[in-house]
């Protein structure tokens, strides 16, 4: 294989020119981290589809491919194994009707202060939260018990089919202000009080106000979906499963194109940076549940002794000298990258089964640094790929935006810093093989 990246790539001057467009605001709707620019689904929606067409992402995150899908009347099928993920992408991508939002929103913010009215409500447990009162000030815990109520009884009039979709969308906004009036620094990844919010805590400067954080989201946030009202009818569709081991046999040949960030190797613990909102939302009701998604998701470090196999090996000699290498440092780091490469040939081959002839795979992916050692994981996906029936298109270099806070650069023990992004296109070949 002939892996260079192309100098003067015309896929890399198109994602260029598209990044002077101005963004969908929708795509603010939630904190997300390492999720995808908006501009790299949109650059490639437009070169390789047409209007009903399908688009698919089967690592779906929080909705972003699926996001410029329905914007630009592509039908969307999304594979995420987060929950909270998958229901923030759905509220993203659902139609409301503008004036009803509205509607809502006023009798909310005429009632969220009425203190007959919130008498009235019944009282709401407390979830499952690990050190809640370490996380969340007891006013704050309060205020979103009863926001959670109002919530339940302001859109339980609609009619049974409406309900949960409105009901859905604040429940969404309540998830998308957790973190901001916890006790956790907000500009950092991982949930964790800092010491520069212990400073200000000291000084006086810091003051949750969990209502009237959610009045102002609200309102915002009906604004996000302003443009969904004139955009074309389209099909999403986005299910909560495993990308790796589900079977899609249903949507052979049915896509259009992929558009896709697989998970970087032992990179971002996404459960961790999402754990408070998960939380609130009763996606996670106790340890273990935290604990087994946790270890579900492609390039994971929840690996235990018993559980490291050295006898693992990837099919492909290239990767398997990179982790015999791995393994004289460090055998747990060696068992991390070959589950990773052996999960993601598993992914690839799912895309190649649901793929239509010439269709196309765009990839954003980085390469990674484990223990000190190199891995090419575009490079090593892209062998992957060439042997399961694609060629490859072009592949260029993405320089990461310095300023971008959802991006994650930093990242664990066992990485290292992203500077550059590889952005790769691979094409199901007619006569490729599975």
């Amino acid at each position: 294989m002939n892996w260079s990246f192309n100098q003067s790539s015309n896929y890399k001057k198109i994602l260029d020119d598209d990044k002077e467009n101005k963004r969908a605001e929708i795509h603010s709707f939630h904190r997300y981290y390492g999720k995808l620019i908006p501009s790299i689904p949109r650059a490639y929606i437009k070169s390789f589809t047409k209007k009903g067409d399908t688009v698919g992402d089967l690592f779906s995150g929080s909705g972003t491919v699926a996001v410029e899908a329905k914007l630009m009347g592509r039908n969307f099928f999304g594979c995420e194994i987060n929950p909270l993920s998958v229901f923030i992408s759905k509220v993203k991508t659902t139609t409301y009707n503008i004036e009803i939002l509205k509607s809502i929103n006023t009798d909310i913010e005429k009632s969220i202060y009425d203190e007959k009215y919130l008498n009235s409500l019944p009282k709401r447990k407390k979830p499952f939260c690990v050190n809640m009162d370490h996380w969340f000030k007891p006013e704050v815990t309060a205020d979103l018990l009863q926001i959670l109520e109002i919530i339940d009884d302001k859109t339980s009039h609609l009619a049974n089919d409406e309900k949960e979709k409105y009901k859905s969308f604040y429940y969404a906004v309540v998830s998308s202000i957790i973190r901001n009036i916890s006790n956790a620094d907000p500009q950092h990844v991982f949930p964790g009080i800092s010491k520069r919010i212990r400073k200000l805590e000291a000084e006086g400067k810091i003051h949750k106000n969990a209502k009237k954080t959610f009045i102002n989201a609200i309102k915002k946030r009906t604004k996000y979906f302003i443009p969904y009202e004139s955009a074309d009818a389209t099909n999403i569709e986005i299910i909560n499963g495993d990308s790796v081991n589900d079977n899609f046999d249903n949507y052979k040949n049915k896509i259009d194109l992929f558009v896709t960030n697989p998970p970087y190797i032992s990179s971002v613990r996404y459960i961790e940076t999402m754990k408070l909102e998960m939380y609130w939302l009763e996606y996670l009701k106790d340890q273990n549940e935290y604990s087994y998604l946790a270890k579900q998701m492609v390039g994971n470090d929840k690996v235990g002794k018993k559980e490291i196999n050295s006898n693992l090996k990837t099919e492909y000699e290239e990767i398997n000298n990179k982790i015999n290498k791995l393994s004289k440092i460090d055998s747990k780091s060696a068992y991390i990258v070959t589950k990773y490469f052996n999960d993601m040939e598993k992914v690839i081959k799912n895309m190649y089964s649901m793929l239509k002839e010439n269709g196309k795979v765009v990839v954003k992916i980085s390469e990674s640094k484990v223990k000190k050692n190199k891995i090419d994981t575009g490079k090593f996906l892209t062998i992957i790929a060439l042997n399961n029936g694609f060629k490859l298109v072009d592949v260029f270099l993405d320089k990461i935006n310095e300023n971008s806070r959802s991006l994650t650069t930093a990242r664990n023990s066992y990485s290292d810093i992203i500077i550059n992004d590889n952005i790769i296109i691979w094409e199901k070949k007619s006569n490729g093989r599975i």
